[in-house]
């Protein structure tokens, strides 16, 4: 009971408040969308030069077994105090692997996910080499910029031949190990005293390419241009509550040409459109609930994921899932000025999957309707200045993790820490 007891107390002495990193959000099982918080800036520029001086440090995801090594691990800072201001606000951020689409990270995805995964962003260049941002405050209006890249190489010259090649961490050369060049900008307005306007855009050209020459053959990309558009209001509808609707579209080119030749048009894409209300409840305690109408589609000619389609169905196919809608469900307590506990769940009200054959195979449709459930645990601490967050495992409060029950697996399999100043 000692040892329960002090595992329980080591948690109350880890992760936050309301300014921390990604932990704190998938801790909720929440789109960071639909809540005020710093890790928004990668899809709502305007925030830049709103969130204050900080540096943050994400410490890593685990999965598997305890002694895995972290993957995700990342550091960064945001200083709006350069010359007393005058420069405008900026941010640096140093991440072992590429973030999403308009993500802290590399786990989130763009749009409301189903059960297929197809609402991730589908890079696997884990080669992050740059990501900067400036934001500025004018009047009533702000602005924010962001420059990213990631890329990798190599080129192999034998005998009179020369191999090039562009791919992933794993050293696949395959068509979602891309070299990423992106742009994004975003403007936020002060509507009124009482409410805000957030939208943003974000471009970028993903490219590859694997040659061998001579003789001239490869297999590089044929189109890259990926983008995301999002807008949210954030509106303070009475003194404890904020109305929160959103509204987000985005597409990957993912086509592929070879010497062959051969052209293959691939692309995945989604769009959603939902509102939350945001309720201070107690003295500062934050209650979400919410419902978004989602849809993720992936649309190819050759099998692009490597997902497991149902038996008779040809690589050339188009998978939709559809979420109409997901409502969630999220709470985050302080239990005293040092400690925060936080929960949070979502599940479709009517999914629907649908996979279409489009190939030579016999015509095939498939189409189910389910509900799938998705829960999240998270916990908070605040050490002095320094805040900790991390994301529970599912089973931590039934056996308090690895240090009380000794059953592997039972930890915290993401942790995040931030410094504001």
């Amino acid at each position: 009971m000692f040892v329960r007891l002090a595992a329980l107390a080591l948690v109350t002495a880890l992760p936050v408040s309301a300014l921390a990193q990604t932990a704190r959000v998938e801790g909720m099982a929440l789109q960071g969308d639909y809540i005020k918080d710093y890790t928004n800036i990668w899809t709502y520029l305007s925030g830049v030069p709103t969130v204050g001086n900080l540096v943050y440090g994400e410490l890593g995801a685990v999965d598997g077994s305890f002694s895995t090594s972290p993957r995700d691990r990342g550091v960064g800072a945001v200083l709006g105090n350069i010359a007393e201001g005058r420069l405008g606000t900026w941010a640096i951020h140093l991440h072992q692997q590429t973030p999403n689409l308009g993500q802290g990270d590399a786990t989130s995805g763009p749009n409301p996910q189903d059960s297929t995964g197809i609402n991730q962003d589908p890079n696997t260049n884990l080669n992050q080499s740059f990501d900067i941002m400036w934001g500025k405050k004018f009047g009533t209006m702000n602005l924010g910029l962001r420059f990213n890249r990631a890329f990798r190489k190599s080129e192999d010259v034998a005998g009179g031949v020369t191999t090039d090649l562009e791919f992933d961490d794993a050293g696949a050369t395959n068509n979602l190990g891309r070299n990423i060049v992106g742009f994004s900008g975003g403007v936020g307005f002060e509507m009124s005293q009482n409410s805000n306007l957030e939208v943003a855009a974000g471009f970028a050209n993903r490219s590859f390419e694997n040659s061998v020459t001579p003789p001239g053959t490869f297999t590089k990309d044929d189109g890259g241009t990926t983008y995301q558009v999002a807008g949210r209001l954030m509106w303070q509808w009475t003194p404890s509550t904020v109305i929160t609707p959103v509204v987000k579209f985005y597409s990957f080119d993912l086509s592929t040409a070879t010497s062959a030749p051969a052209k293959f048009d691939n692309k995945l894409s989604g769009w959603q459109i939902g509102a939350a209300g945001n309720w201070t409840v107690g003295t500062s305690d934050l209650l979400v609930l919410g419902a978004t109408f989602a849809q993720n589609t992936l649309d190819q000619e050759q099998d692009v994921f490597g997902l497991a389609v149902p038996a008779g169905f040809d690589p050339n196919s188009k998978i939709t899932e559809t979420l109409a809608p997901q409502v969630f469900a999220a709470l985050e307590t302080h239990v005293n000025r040092w400690l925060t506990l936080r929960f949070g769940a979502n599940q479709g009200a009517y999914s629907h999957l649908k996979f279409e054959n489009q190939g030579t195979a016999p015509a095939h449709t498939l189409e189910i309707t389910h509900s799938a459930f998705h829960m999240n645990l998270g916990a908070g601490v605040k050490v002095g200045t320094l805040q900790l967050d991390a994301v529970l495992a599912n089973n931590f409060a039934q056996t308090l993790g690895w240090v009380g029950s000794g059953i592997p697996n039972t930890y915290f399999p993401k942790v995040t820490a931030t410094y504001a100043f």
